[in-house]
């Protein structure tokens, strides 16, 4: 599935939309996807930060696209998922990079990171089980 079709895949699922995330890239175990700031993901209007449940949501949206493009499953069932928030996702554009660490014949185990501006500062690392069937 390419990057296009993937998308398209995406917007299928209400949430999906209204998280209104766009994939930049799609390699053979990964997803890369940014978020440009509305104020429906604002959480902290004082410093204009992100609301760590629209993080969250986001970082688990990538890591379903992650899945659905590798292991060719539509809709991939999520059972269990950490998020550890490092620091405040600020104004502007968020980016998530979501990796498949591990698929075995019934669950996937995904690393999703999500950062700003500079990927060696990350605002939120989360780990994602998925129930491939």
């Amino acid at each position: 599935m390419n990057r296009d079709e993937l998308q398209a895949q995406c917007m299928r699922v209400p949430y999906f939309r209204f998280i209104g995330f766009e994939i930049d890239e799609v390699g053979e175990e990964y997803v890369v996807a940014r978020l440009d700031q509305a104020g429906r993901h604002i959480g902290n209007s004082v410093i204009g930060a992100f609301h760590g449940g629209m993080l969250a949501s986001f970082m688990e949206a990538v890591a379903s696209a992650a899945v659905s493009r590798n292991c060719n499953i539509r809709r991939p069932k999520p059972v269990n998922m950490t998020v550890d928030f490092l620091r405040p996702a600020l104004a502007g554009t968020l980016f998530v990079r979501a990796e498949i660490v591990r698929k075995g014949r019934r669950i996937a185990s995904i690393e999703a990171i999500a950062s700003q501006k500079d990927a060696a500062k990350p605002v939120a690392r989360g780990l994602f089980h998925f129930l491939l069937i």
